[in-house]
């Protein structure tokens, strides 16, 4: 423990900072602070969980955070766990009772990718998805997952590279690991879906990158394979009232659409 850094964050804090995760400077770096926050369990993850045992498929169990101190304790050993294995994430600085110090690593890539479709870049703008794409697909090949590989939660780092921020979640500690990848590939596709609803060729280049990145024998193509078989009827039910339905509900039968078409085209 940093004796000098703990003291600056509970004081910082003491004074009352607005805001659960907030920057400060130490060092001559940028650090960012991550309070515990109330365990979000809610009705609806019940309901998930229960779908989840009826179906038997592990990639819908909920993975919600558990919350306070012990999900505090998840995120730092998550993020110990992947920067032993060469993932990019921010670096475990300091931890107190209620927070966790990390590093900064780098700009938010959804902000960046923005910038980018305003300006009218269009080639930067694919070449940003299908380097997301591309660093999922490693990530998973280190043998983990994310939790929540939303283009949000992905960073452009100063040397180029994309990083990973933000491992409330753990869907590593309850499903088994292909599982947890195929429910972070739909969370992925989703997340370009939602973010970049008209533009679906980047939604394309960003699974195409990342099946080539993975491979097309990759084990976590497999429960995908059978969640998107599960999900057709759903689809079809909804697919007739796609002009009524609401924003993430209509890009989540976008988003399906895709994968199925590349999963079973032949």
């Amino acid at each position: 423990m940093n004796e000098q850094l703990h003291a600056l964050v509970e004081h910082t804090i003491a004074q009352g900072v607005g805001a659960r995760v907030f920057p400060l400077s130490w060092n001559g770096r940028r650090i960012w602070v991550k309070q515990a926050v109330p365990a979000k369990q809610k009705v609806w993850h019940r309901l998930q969980r229960f779908l989840a045992n009826i179906t038997g498929i592990p990639l819908l169990r909920p993975t919600v955070s558990p919350g306070g101190k012990a999900g505090l304790d998840s995120e730092a050993a998550t993020l110990r766990n992947l920067a032993a294995k060469g993932i990019l994430v921010p670096d475990l600085i300091d931890e107190g009772a209620g927070w966790i110090a990390i590093g900064d690593n780098g700009g938010i890539l959804k902000s960046f990718i923005e910038d980018e479709v305003r300006a009218g870049n269009d080639d930067k703008v694919k070449s940003y998805i299908t380097a997301a794409a591309k660093a999922l697909a490693r990530l998973h090949m280190a043998g983990v997952s994310h939790g929540a590989p939303l283009l949000r939660n992905m960073t452009n780092r100063e040397d180029g590279e994309i990083g990973f921020i933000d491992f409330e979640e753990d869907p590593n500690a309850r499903m088994p690991v292909a599982d947890a990848q195929a429910r972070d590939v739909l969370l992925f596709v989703f997340s370009i879906q939602r973010e970049f609803k008209k533009r679906p060729e980047l939604l394309r280049a960003g699974w195409s990158a990342y099946v080539t990145a993975a491979g097309k024998d990759a084990a976590q193509l497999l429960p995908l394979r059978k969640v998107i078989r599960l999900l057709r009827p759903v689809y079809l039910i909804l697919r007739p009232f796609r002009r009524w339905l609401g924003t993430d509900a209509l890009n989540g039968l976008l988003a399906y659409r895709t994968l199925r078409k590349s999963l079973y085209r032949n």
